[in-house]
């Protein structure tokens, strides 16, 4: 009589319960191949053996790599919301420091390298770590024109581009830049951004 393997049983048995743990390990897992090895060499059999669970666990869950990807990229942690000193310039600092210590370079590298095969993949990153970013810096820089720290005809998308820019700028010219990179980026951009009367001598 032929009598299926545990592995087959395991897949095909319904309303099994998931262990969070597991779940825990192969999103971890995923996330860090990923940055490692770029989209192409990661493997879900490589995500099974490195998170330390048996292949069915991982198939179970997700129906191909892209599945698993994505998954993973949606478990990124969004970014910390804003805090607020007083002082809108040094608010500006601290968030670009925030993206210089956090933002995954390695791995928006690899979604745009992936973009034209699998584009939800980008989609969703921008979703969850780009967008919310934007926000977050794009309301320090409003809370500063209303408190007249900052000019009020400014072009707040276009300014987001030039700090957010900047990091990407520095990081393909030297690598990933020191603590004192934001206080100097904020610092040239300042002139351009303060009301007269915010504007340092």
């Amino acid at each position: 009589m032929f009598m299926e393997s545990t592995d087959i049983r395991e897949r095909r048995r319904p309303g099994a319960r998931k262990d969070p743990e597991a779940d825990r390990l192969i999103l971890e897992t995923a996330h860090r191949l990923l940055r490692e090895l770029g989209y192409d060499r990661l493997t879900m059999d490589a995500v099974a053996r490195e998170a330390g669970v048996a292949r069915t666990t991982v198939y179970r869950r997700y129906k191909d790599k892209a599945d698993l990807v994505s998954a993973a990229i949606d478990t990124l942690r969004m970014p910390a919301r804003r805090s607020s000193s007083g002082d809108v310039r040094r608010d500006l600092v601290a968030q670009l420091d925030s993206v210089r210590r956090n933002y995954g370079v390695s791995l928006a590298g690899t979604l745009l390298m992936e973009e034209p095969y699998n584009p939800r993949l980008l989609e969703l990153f921008r979703e969850r770590m780009v967008t919310p970013q934007r926000g977050i810096v794009a309301e320090t820089i409003r809370h500063g024109i209303e408190r007249g720290e900052i000019r009020p005809d400014v072009d707040v998308e276009r300014i987001l581009d030039l700090l957010l820019g900047a990091f990407f700028a520095a990081v393909f010219a030297g690598g990933r830049p020191g603590p004192d990179w934001p206080e100097a980026i904020i610092d040239a951009l300042w002139p351009a951004l303060a009301a007269r009367q915010a504007r340092r001598l």
